[in-house]
């Protein structure tokens, strides 16, 4: 008797799941990874530059003025305002979307929300330039 009582159980319990397709998997979500990508160059009275870059996945870019220098001196930075603006690649210029006044800092100063697709970041004198300096820009994107 016992042992029609546990093939008992055992049925009723097998036919409690029946219809009931409940699998589950364990999901993960995570913060989109981001590219930090450093350029620079010589910026001249008057003149702008830009650096194309692309993100591959929607989210925030931020870009931020490392540095402007006197031309060929590493230990001293400036404080002059320069313009720094995010849009995209148009020809041989960057058709900006977003820009700021910018003097360099080690904190982002341009934030801008973006889909997948190729972008720029273009720096630019603004007339505050006596010389040309030496700059180094970071943009952070997805």
């Amino acid at each position: 008797m016992p042992r029609v009582f546990l093939i008992a159980l055992f049925a009723a319990t097998m036919c409690a799941a029946c219809g009931k397709d409940t699998t589950t998997s364990p999901t993960t979500t995570s913060a989109p990874s981001k590219t930090a990508e450093v350029f620079g160059g010589t910026l001249g009275i008057g003149d702008s530059q830009f650096y194309s870059f692309s993100a591959y996945q929607a989210g925030t870019t931020d870009a931020t003025p490392l540095s402007l220098r006197p031309t060929g001196v590493l230990t001293t930075t400036l404080a002059t305002i320069v313009g720094l603006g995010l849009g995209t690649p148009s020809g041989t210029d960057c058709a900006l979307r977003s820009a700021t006044p910018a003097a360099p800092a080690l904190m982002k100063q341009l934030s801008v929300s973006l889909d997948p697709s190729t972008y720029c970041v273009k720096i630019a004198d603004i007339g505050n330039l006596t010389t040309a300096v030496e700059y180094t820009v970071q943009v952070v994107h997805p």
